[in-house]
């Protein structure tokens, strides 16, 4: 009789035990499972950042081209350019700058390097004692 309650108790021990087990491990998993979903999450969340940064990117491309083409007629397409009204002379820019190239080589023929009588020249006897 003893025999058979012992045994019946050691049945029901070990079957708590298992049953505790059984609940340490579901409680490990869940943590697991939590802990996955977290990281399943930000994955998730890193690639639809990256997807509407790549969508951001080609709105702003699109509309940085479309105002590009509205202002900016240089290259292939300059035979469109409307000829009668010109912003800038190119050949009289030419000109003056090669007026004000000739005046300023006059000007510097003019002055001479070495000449004491300018305002500020070096005497000569700095550095002799």
């Amino acid at each position: 009789m003893e025999n058979e309650e012992n045994k019946i108790k050691e049945a029901q021990v070990s079957e708590v035990e298992k049953v505790e087990e059984a609940v340490v491990a579901a409680g490990d998993s869940a943590e697991i499972s939590a802990g996955a979903s977290k990281v399943k999450k930000r994955k998730r969340d890193f690639y639809v950042e990256l997807a509407l940064f790549f969508i951001l990117g080609i709105l702003i491309g699109i509309a940085v081209k479309t105002e590009a083409v509205k202002r900016i007629t240089i290259g292939f397409e300059d035979y469109k350019m409307k000829i009668e009204k010109q912003d800038y002379n190119i050949n009289q820019i030419q000109n003056d700058l090669a007026k004000k190239q000739a005046e300023e080589a006059q000007n510097a023929e003019g002055v001479i390097p070495g000449d004491e009588n300018q305002v500020g020249g070096d005497t000569g006897d700095q550095g002799n004692n």
